[in-house]
C-alpha cells in the first residue's frame, strides 16, 4: 500500500486530474441502478492519495487552490458520469445545441460543490485521519449547500453510495443524506489510512465503529415488527407508457385518455380485492381537466362507486405579464362523481424545464422572447395534503420533489403515505429513472411512511416505511399494479 501511495502522490499535473476524473466516474457504480458499493473503496482512498500529491509542499492560498482543484476534477467525474442521462431529454427534445451544456456545463457547476470541499479542508490536509475527517465535513457542508443554493439539485448526493441495500439505509432516518455522506467519505477514504505512519489504528477504527453502527442500526429496524393495523387501502398504480407521438395530435391525446381508461378500469386478479384509490402518473392528462366536462363525466362512469382517482394535469394558474398563459403542476383528487375533492400542486419546480430562472431579467433587457414559454409553470402557493374524501391523507411528492429531503423535514402530519408521481419518460431506458427511485425510498425512511410511487413508464412501485421495495412493474411496460396500504393505529 505505501507504494502504491508513493506513485499516487507522485503523479504529474495531468496524471493527476486523469486519475481524480476517473475517481469520479467509478463512484458512480455505486449508485442505482449499479449499486456496487465496493468500488468506493477503491475511488476515495485514490482521491485522499492524490490529493496528498497535490498540496504537499504548498501552503496559503496555493494550497487551497489546489484543493479546489482536485475536489473539482473529482466532481466532474462524477457528475458527467451519474448525470449523462439528461442528454436523452435534450435529445428527445430536439434541442441539440444544448447537449454540451446538459452533459458537461451542468455537470462542470455542479463540480464547484465539490472543490469547494476540496478548498475547505485544504488548509487542514495533514496526514493520518484529520485530512479525511476535514475532507468529510466539508463535503456534509458542500453538499447541503447544493441541495440548498438556486433552488438546490442534491442529486446523487455522495451519501447514496452508501446505501444499495436496505440495511445500509436505515442510519438515514438519523442522520439524514448530507451527514451521511460525510460518514461516507471518512469510511471509503479510510484503506488510505493503510499508506500513513500514524493514526493508521484510530482512523480504521473509527471508520469500523461507522459501519458496525450503521449495520445495528438497520438489524434493529429491519427486524422490528410491522405497526398494527386498522384498515386496509388498496390502490391501483396505473402505468400507461404511451408513445412520445400520442402526445404530438388529438388523435393520438384522445388514445392517451382512453388508455388510462382502460387500465384503470381492468377487473383485479381473482383474490384481490377492487381499489379504492386509482393513481396516474404526473401530467399523465393530456388536456386541462376544467376544459373538459366530458372527461369528468367519462371517469365518473369508470369509477365504481365509492372509488377515488388521483392523476396528475396540468392546471392553468393565470397569464405572464406578456399574456403568456402559465399553469401549476397540479394532482387532482376526483370522487365518484368526477367532482374534485382535493388538488394540491407542485412547489419545487425543474428549472429550465418548467420555468425560465432569472425570467424578470430576461425581460427587463428586452428579451422577452425567452419568457415566452407555452409550458411555463409556477409553484403553488404552499404545499398540500391530498385528501380523500373519507378524511385519509397522502402526503404528495410530485417527480423530482422526492430527492429534497427537505420537503418532508417539517414532518408529513397524518398522511399514511407519500405519494410521488413523475414522468421519467424523457429520460428513456437510462440510470435516471433508477436513480429517482433510489432517492425516493430515502424519503420513505426519513418520514417512517410507505410510499406509493407512480410513473409513466417507471418505476411504479411500492415501497414501505423501511424502503424495501414491495412490489413494482416492469420499466417501459403498460400495465397496473394492484397493491394495499396499511393505516396504522399507532407511530412505532
Amino acid at each position: 500500500m505505501k507504494r502504491l501511495a508513493d506513485y499516487l502522490r507522485g503523479l504529474g499535473r495531468v496524471e493527476r486530474i486523469v486519475a481524480l476524473v476517473c475517481a469520479g466516474a467509478l463512484a458512480t457504480f455505486a449508485l442505482a441502478p449499479f449499486g456496487f458499493l465496493p468500488v468506493m473503496f477503491i475511488a476515495m482512498p485514490l482521491v485522499v492519495l492524490v490529493i496528498d500529491g497535490a498540496l504537499a509542499d504548498r501552503a496559503g492560498i496555493a494550497r487551497v487552490r489546489a484543493g479546489f482543484a482536485a475536489g473539482w476534477w473529482f466532481g466532474l467525474g462524477y457528475f458527467v458520469f451519474g448525470l449523462w442521462w439528461l442528454g436523452v431529454a435534450i435529445w428527445k427534445d430536439g434541442a441539440y445545441w444544448a447537449l454540451p451544456f446538459a452533459v458537461l456545463g451542468f455537470p462542470a457547476v455542479l463540480a464547484l460543490f465539490y472543490g469547494l470541499a476540496g478548498a475547505i479542508s485544504a488548509p487542514f490536509w495533514r496526514g493520518g485521519p484529520l485530512r479525511l475527517l476535514a475532507f468529510a465535513i466539508a463535503m456534509v457542508l458542500a453538499e447541503w449547500l447544493r441541495g440548498h443554493i438556486a433552488t438546490g439539485f442534491p442529486w446523487n448526493a455522495i451519501g447514496y453510495t452508501a446505501m444499495p441495500v436496505p440495511i445500509l439505509m436505515q442510519a438515514d432516518r438519523l442522520t439524514g443524506i448530507y451527514v451521511m455522506g460525510g460518514l461516507a467519505v471518512f469510511v471509503f477514504g479510510a484503506p488510505a489510512f493503510l499508506a500513513d505512519r500514524s493514526g493508521r489504528i484510530a482512523g480504521l477504527t473509527a471508520a469500523m465503529v461507522i459501519v458496525v453502527s450503521s449495520l445495528g442500526y438497520g438489524w434493529h429496524r429491519l427486524s422490528q415488527p410491522e405497526p398494527a393495523a386498522g384498515s386496509v387501502l388498496n390502490f391501483r398504480l396505473v402505468q400507461p407508457d404511451f408513445d412520445d407521438q400520442d402526445w404530438a395530435t388529438e388523435e393520438g391525446r384522445g388514445k392517451v385518455f382512453a388508455t388510462l381508461m382502460a387500465l384503470s378500469s381492468e377487473p383485479p386478479a381473482p383474490g384481490t380485492p377492487p381499489p379504492d384509490v386509482i393513481v396516474w402518473p404526473e401530467s399523465s392528462l393530456p388536456f386541462l381537466l376544467e376544459e373538459r366536462p366530458d372527461a369528468r363525466t367519462a371517469i365518473s362512469g369508470m369509477l365504481q362507486p365509492g372509488q377515488v382517482l388521483i392523476l396528475g394535469a396540468a392546471r392553468f394558474a393565470g397569464r405572464k405579464p406578456d399574456g403568456w398563459p402559465q399553469f401549476h403542476n397540479a394532482v387532482y383528487v376526483l370522487n365518484d362523481e368526477g367532482e374534485t375533492v382535493s388538488i394540491a400542486g407542485k412547489t419545487h419546480l425543474v428549472p429550465f424545464g418548467e420555468y425560465l430562472p432569472f425570467e424578470d431579467f430576461f425581460r427587463s433587457i428586452g428579451l422577452s422572447a425567452l419568457t415566452r414559454l407555452p409550458g411555463s409553470y409556477v409553484p403553488a402557493a404552499n404545499r398540500q395534503m391530498l385528501v380523500l374524501p373519507d378524511g385519509t391523507s397522502l402526503f404528495p411528492l410530485v417527480c423530482y420533489e422526492a430527492v429534497f429531503p427537505r420537503l418532508v423535514a417539517d414532518g408529513t402530519g397524518d398522511a399514511v403515505a407519500l405519494l410521488n408521481v413523475t414522468y421519467d419518460a424523457w429520460f428513456g431506458y437510462t440510470p435516471g429513472p433508477f436513480q429517482h427511485l433510489m432517492q425516493a425510498r430515502l424519503r420513505a425512511i426519513e418520514t417512517g411512511k410507505p410510499l406509493i410511487r407512480v410513473g409513466e413508464n417507471g418505476v411504479t412501485a411500492v415501497v414501505d416505511a423501511h424502503g424495501r421495495v414491495r412490489d413494482r412493474l416492469p420499466f417501459d411496460t403498460r400495465g397496473f399494479l394492484d397493491v394495499h396500504i396499511l393505516h396504522p393505529k399507532a407511530a412505532k
